[in-house]
């Protein structure tokens, strides 16, 4: 009798389970099959900064990087935080290569939605004028 009430049990859990898996499955899928190499994304290049770039807005950008990117991106924004040396590669925001795209709506893009299991989206933790201040303040990184 205790037998069976534990196969149950493990059949519940294993059934949950697969019902998790198909149901992470296409996210996880969808994100690791974005592009590796350096490519532009035409939703992205039409969306318009609405938030000025002013020393302001940089302030707020700077604050949200430091609260929710640094531990990956590093202090600096070149790819060293502490999670990245687990084994992810992560971009080096002060040189010239965006891999996802340059323009501001292609980096509010990447925040917003995420591109990888690496990055993953951040729209439910920020909203969007705090990603667009990150957008701002990531610009100044690269010196653009």
């Amino acid at each position: 009798m205790i037998m069976t009430v534990m196969n149950r049990y493990n059949v519940m859990w294993l059934v949950a389970l697969g019902f998790l898996a198909g149901l992470l499955v296409p996210v996880a899928t969808a994100i690791q099959t974005h592009p590796p190499e350096p490519h532009r994304h035409a939703e992205g290049q039409a969306l318009e900064n609405p938030v000025p770039s002013s020393s302001d807005s940089v302030a707020t950008g700077r604050q949200r990087y430091v609260f929710m990117c640094r531990e990956c991106h590093g202090n600096r924004g070149i790819g060293d935080g502490d999670m990245a040396h687990a084994g992810g590669n992560m971009p080096d925001f002060t040189d010239d290569v965006w891999l996802h795209g340059p323009s501001d709506g292609e980096i509010f893009l990447v925040i917003r939605d995420g591109v990888t299991a690496d990055m993953q989206p951040y729209s439910n933790r920020m909203n969007d004028e705090d990603i667009w201040h990150l957008v701002n303040y990531l610009k100044t990184l690269s010196g653009r």
